[in-house]
């Protein structure tokens, strides 16, 4: 009996010791589902990391310079497949990610070349997120906008927004909602569903002063 334990104990140890070194391999061959880069494309712009996003084929971008960018366009190549990104809002300083057009999926060891930006169109004011008159903030379903001055705002009320994917903002795409106007004090919510602060991010405000 003493023998047919000893037995079974070494068979279950042999296969745990078995299962560990498969998972061992398996881990150590798994692609990356990033590639660090430092690429300046413009003296503006920087790609910080190709990356895999749901499968596809992503790039994290910088925005180095002191200029503010409403709009551009980026393509790049990997062997004879032609790449595009668009860029929405990237503004001074920040961060972003961008979906490639193409749904192009990652590769780890895929080698992009030939980086170029074209359309490039910056903003013609400073955008702001809060001023002496308006105050935006975002909360669990809305955004909460309140007319801090003492004076009406008559104009429209535009509030430029952008999801996160994996902390990251979303730079492909720029949400906007808007309000008519806001008296002096007064305080309104635009209800949007699924947003939130942990995953949305309100970029800036426009309206007539």
């Amino acid at each position: 009996m003493k023998k047919k334990i000893i037995i079974s104990l070494v068979i279950l140890l042999a296969l745990s010791l078995v299962g560990v070194a498969i998972f061992v391999f398996v881990s150590q061959n798994k692609s990356p589902s990033y590639i660090k880069m430092d690429t300046n494309v413009e003296d503006w712009l920087k790609i910080t990391k190709v990356c895999e996003y749901d499968g596809k084929l992503a790039i994290v971008v910088q925005n180095t310079s002191e200029m503010d960018i409403e709009y551009a366009s980026l393509t790049a190549k990997n062997k004879n497949e032609s790449l595009s990104f668009e860029i929405s809002v990237l503004l001074s300083g920040t961060e972003t990610m961008l979906l490639c057009n193409e749904n192009a999926k990652f590769d780890s060891k895929a080698i992009y070349t030939a980086w170029k930006t074209q359309n490039v169109v910056h903003f013609e004011k400073a955008p702001v997120m809060n001023d002496e008159k308006i105050e935006v903030s975002l909360i669990n379903g809305s955004i909460s906008i309140r007319n801090v001055s003492d004076k009406d705002i008559t104009s429209d009320i535009l509030i430029y927004y952008k999801e996160k994917i994996d902390g990251i903002l979303n730079g492909s795409v720029t949400h906007r909602v808007s309000t008519s106007g806001l008296k002096s004090g007064a305080q309104t919510y635009i209800k949007i569903n699924g947003i939130n602060p942990d995953t949305y991010q309100i970029m800036f405000i426009e309206y007539d002063k």
